[in-house]
């Protein structure tokens, strides 16, 4: 039982339904009217509730995937299990997108005619489609603008393998000071003013910090009063360093993420259907804004319930039938994840 209790921390799932959450309520303010500057977490910490998202799955996604790749560092048995766990549930958010939307909300005529190369690119690079105009007159005109952060998250994955690959993982000082030094990028001037660098410098730097709460796991000691200290640290620092806000987040909001993960919490049981939330809740609450434009609350509420229906349908029929496929092919004692 205690096996299996580590193989399937609830907890983890819940966190990640939370995350996905946040995204969707930031994007229901940027959506409609594309001010994200109103939006709540961005007038009290300089960063979006859809930021802190995202950041939130990259830390956990870092030790997640360095865990796994730590339990089988075989890298063929690696990135099937990778690519079975996020690609058909991209694929298929993708094509519906393309579909829905293009027949509901169109912007210009000939819309599926005028799908190219550059939409064909845009999804083996598993980012977010590019396709013509849709929902004309609005601030924001894409598909689906979630799914950015998939190219970013695969990429780390790659990142991963390599370092696995070539034994890096054993040298954890190293691991530690690459950390740093891309988590110091994060408090860096230049970093705040150059966009060309915050996808990739940004979210390799979280997934870092989470690798490296895995890799020091041993070491990192989770008490009470170290969890009240980051809680009282890290809000102290946005105040003080409001633009240093994604450092402080990622350092203390991490450890106390960490902190919560490991407490014997009684979370209950439900499918994991945060993946298929944050890949429908962008096009959802832009349909939900073009019908029917008013209360960015109305909206949030509205999309979430909706959404969690998609992504309880995405789990069942998509995802984890590849989680089955996935532990069917790969020995049942290695599938960590």
């Amino acid at each position: 039982m205690e096996k299996n209790r580590e193989r399937r921390n609830h907890t983890l799932d819940l966190l990640r339904l939370a995350f996905a959450v946040l995204v969707l309520l930031s994007h229901a303010a940027e959506i409609t009217d594309g001010n994200y500057s109103r939006e709540i977490g961005a007038r009290l910490t300089h960063m979006t509730f859809g930021s802190i998202g995202v950041d939130g799955f990259f830390l956990l996604s870092g030790f997640l995937i360095v865990k796994s790749w730590e339990k089988n560092p075989k890298p063929i048995d690696y990135l099937t299990k990778r690519v079975l766990r996020i690609v058909p549930g991209y694929l298929v958010a993708v094509l519906l997108s393309t579909l829905v939307v293009g027949l509901l909300a169109p912007g210009v005529e000939g819309f599926f005619r005028k799908l190219g190369s550059r939409y064909a690119v845009s999804v083996l690079l598993l980012g977010a489609p590019v396709t013509p105009i849709v929902f004309p007159g609005c601030p924001l005109n894409t598909v689906n603008g979630s799914l950015w952060t998939i190219t970013y998250e695969f990429g780390c994955y790659l990142l991963v393998l390599l370092f696995g690959w070539l034994g890096l993982f054993r040298v954890r000082p190293l691991c530690l000071a690459v950390s740093l030094a891309l988590v110091g990028d994060l408090f860096h001037p230049y970093f705040h003013h150059h966009n060309d660098l915050i996808s990739a410098v940004r979210l390799t730097a979280v997934f870092s910090v989470g690798a490296c709460f895995y890799l020091f796991r041993d070491r990192i000691v989770f008490r009470p009063l170290f969890a009240a200290i980051a809680a009282v640290a890290g809000p102290v620092l946005i105040m003080l360093f409001p633009h240093d806000t994604e450092g402080a987040i990622v350092v203390f909001g991490g450890y106390l993420m960490f902190y919560l993960v490991q407490l014997p919490l009684r979370v209950p049981t439900f499918p994991d259907i945060s993946y298929g939330v944050y890949l429908y809740g962008y096009p959802i609450e832009a349909l939900w804004i073009w019908y029917h434009r008013g209360s960015p609350w109305v909206t949030f509420l509205a999309a979430t319930l909706i959404s969690i229906g998609l992504g309880w349908l995405s789990w069942e029929f998509i995802e984890h039938p590849m989680l089955l496929l996935k532990r069917k092919n790969l020995s049942p004692a290695r599938t960590a994840i």
